[in-house]
């Protein structure tokens, strides 16, 4: 009674088709699994032929290969290698995955199908290989242009080497000429600068003398003062060119460093104002206000030089009898310095070249200079984590714009 118990149960809770057919394939139990899986009530199908669950145009086949079967009957599973559909109740086929075995009980022979439902696991099956076809296409695809990148980049690799070459010649010749460029400066700023300061200091000398020589005619007294001057000015030009030329290869050479201290800037102003007097011509004054502490904490020397290269711009792009604005406002840890002047001005589509080396524009070709003023300084602004602007127009003039932060 007990295994007639475990037998009933799972004959009726399997999740598995399980069909039980006579020798003449007549089918004489279906579990509900089974049932249900073609889409029939259990009582339907008993007493029908097994070939009401396959397809019409296979059911001539099932019946040879089952009469086979009956013939010679081992536990194996049906159609191995093959796709095996059934059909539904609605007409509709499936496939299938079939075992079957036999067994006699009270002389008569039975056969027992066990039928599994694997229509979803084929898709899944049928997917993987088309991944696998399309993944093994990429593979090839990839390797091939793999190995076309491969042969570009041996390409690539020789122009490279060849590139480099050619850039470490180039290298070596731009060295070479850096250092004749710098000991040229060098000896030039040298050879230049001592009998330009032999000559501005002989000019002083006459000028001492003419004024103590109370005998000379008075008149002819002014002119010599007056070519004098002229000495003096030409001196201070060709000095301040030698200073661009010094200050360009010392900035290059990375020689320039920072040296910030404390001074008073309203003294440095005055001073650059009195050096800068020198270069202005026919009634050019400098109109100078200052505001705020006269004590600040930044690099002497480089704001002097700026300066003087700035205010120098300004005289000699101005035209005769023209004033020169100069404020200068110390405020909130920050020394802010404007310069006006009413000159030539800068064509509005060259102004994006102002700070590039040997730049002139075009409407100051007339006018000597050596292009390098504003590119030394903005070095030198840059290195005084300092900021420049310049607004201008052409014909009317220019306005500079400086600011640098106060260290502690």
């Amino acid at each position: 009674m007990k295994s007639q118990s475990q037998y009933d149960a799972i004959f009726e809770f399997s999740h598995i088709g399980i069909v039980i057919t006579n020798s003449e394939g007549t089918i004489e139990e279906i579990n509900p699994f089974g049932a249900a899986l073609f889409g029939y009530a259990a009582v339907d199908l008993i007493g029908q032929k097994i070939e009401i669950l396959i397809p019409k145009e296979v059911q001539s086949k099932h019946e040879i290969h089952r009469k086979s079967y009956i013939k010679k009957p081992t536990p194996r599973s049906m159609g191995l290698g093959k796709d095996l559909k059934a059909q539904h109740k609605n007409g509709n086929t499936f496939l299938v995955e079939i075992s079957l075995c036999s067994y006699e009980i009270g002389g008569e022979f039975k056969v027992v199908s066990f039928i599994s439902d694997i229509t979803q696991r084929k898709i899944a099956e049928n997917e993987l290989k088309e991944l696998n076809v399309e993944l093994e296409r990429k593979v090839n695809e990839r390797t091939i242009e793999l190995s076309d990148a491969l042969v570009e980049l041996s390409h690539i690799n020789k122009d490279l080497k060849k590139s480099e070459s050619q850039i470490k010649e180039s290298l070596s010749q731009q060295k070479e000429l850096n250092q004749m460029k710098s000991r040229f400066v060098s000896m030039a700023s040298h050879e230049f600068r001592t009998p330009l300061t032999r000559i501005l200091s002989s000019a002083n000398l006459v000028e001492k003398y003419i004024d103590r020589d109370q005998s000379e005619n008075c008149k002819n007294s002014e002119k010599k003062k007056k070519q004098i001057l002229n000495i003096k000015k030409s001196v201070k030009i060709l000095t301040s060119i030698l200073e661009e030329f010094l200050s360009l290869d010392q900035l290059e050479s990375g020689k320039v460093h920072t040296y910030f201290s404390e001074f008073n800037l309203k003294e440095l102003m005055d001073e650059v104002i009195l050096d800068t007097e020198a270069l202005s011509v026919n009634g050019q004054k400098i109109s100078f206000s200052y505001e705020g502490d006269e004590k600040v904490f930044q690099e002497r020397e480089m704001l002097r030089n700026v300066l003087f290269n700035l205010i120098s711009n300004a005289f000699k792009y101005s035209f005769s009898n023209q004033k020169i604005i100069l404020k200068v406002q110390v405020r909130n840890k920050s020394i802010n310095i404007e310069l006006q002047d009413f000159g030539v001005g800068i064509p509005a589509s060259e102004q994006k070249f102002l700070f590039n080396r040997f730049f002139r524009a075009k409407n100051v070709m007339n006018i000597k200079g050596t292009g390098l003023g504003l590119n030394i300084v903005k070095n030198y602004v840059d290195l005084m984590k300092g900021q420049i602007d310049v607004e201008s127009i052409e014909g009317e003039g220019t306005k500079v714009l400086l600011s640098f932060p106060m260290g502690s």
